[in-house]
């Protein structure tokens, strides 16, 4: 499977592990999934196609609209279908998780799943693989790694802790772990993140996470 994105205004695209996407709130945006199995009937929705009120296009057809959102279908390479879906004027409650399919809602022969965040250029990342030992932990920290160096973002041993543009926050009970906030986006904010427990040139347990920041389009 491969995914494109392409932000049609200025805006910001944040892309992490779980396929996660945000994009500013007021932009458009479309987004072409390449499917495994080419024509048979598209669909797009919100969720995963389990009930008639998630399913936001529904077409035998190259082309379909309903409202903000709008497909088209069109043979891809090597038997593969493309089908993409564009959003206008994005807003808030555009939020959430998304499937492009190719077949039957309950049954379908291919499809990709997608979560979609609209903000003001803010991008919370869950960081659920960080496994906790104790309640609450020692210490937890937030480093942004490159091919050359390693930098401590955040060291702290508080539930809470932020720097400058950067928030770490554990939730005392929560079966997440730690919440890491990025405010005001920029380009250089690209990188891989590292959250975790412990020392941070040691750590008890961490996640790695991989996020990019554009302007116009990103091919994964």
């Amino acid at each position: 499977l491969f995914f494109f994105f392409h932000l049609t205004d200025p805006a910001v695209l944040v892309k992490a592990k779980h396929n996660i996407w945000s994009a500013a709130e007021g932009g458009n945006a479309t987004l072409s999934c390449y499917l495994s199995l080419s024509g048979s009937t598209k669909f797009f929705c919100k969720e995963k196609c389990e009930r008639a009120e998630d399913i936001l296009i529904k077409t035998d057809g190259s082309t379909a609209q309903s409202g903000r959102f709008s497909i088209k279908y069109k043979d891809g390479s090597s038997g593969k279908g493309i089908v993409s879906v564009t959003f206008t004027h994005m807003i808030k409650s555009d939020s959430g998780m998304y499937r492009c399919a190719l077949g039957r809602p309950s049954a379908p022969d291919s499809y990709y799943d997608f979560e979609v965040r609209v903000s003001n250029g803010e991008f919370v990342l869950k960081v659920t693989e960080v496994k906790k030992r104790g309640d609450p932990p020692t210490s937890s920290h937030l480093a942004i790694q490159t091919t050359f160096r390693s930098s401590i973002l955040i060291d702290t041993t508080n539930n809470k802790s932020e720097s400058g543009r950067y928030d770490i926050e554990y939730r005392p009970g929560s079966t997440v772990g730690l919440y890491m906030t990025i405010t005001q986006l920029t380009k250089s904010d690209t990188g891989r993140y590292r959250c975790g427990y412990g020392n941070p040139l040691s750590p008890d347990s961490y996640d790695n996470n991989d996020v990019l920041v554009i302007d116009g389009k990103f091919l994964f």
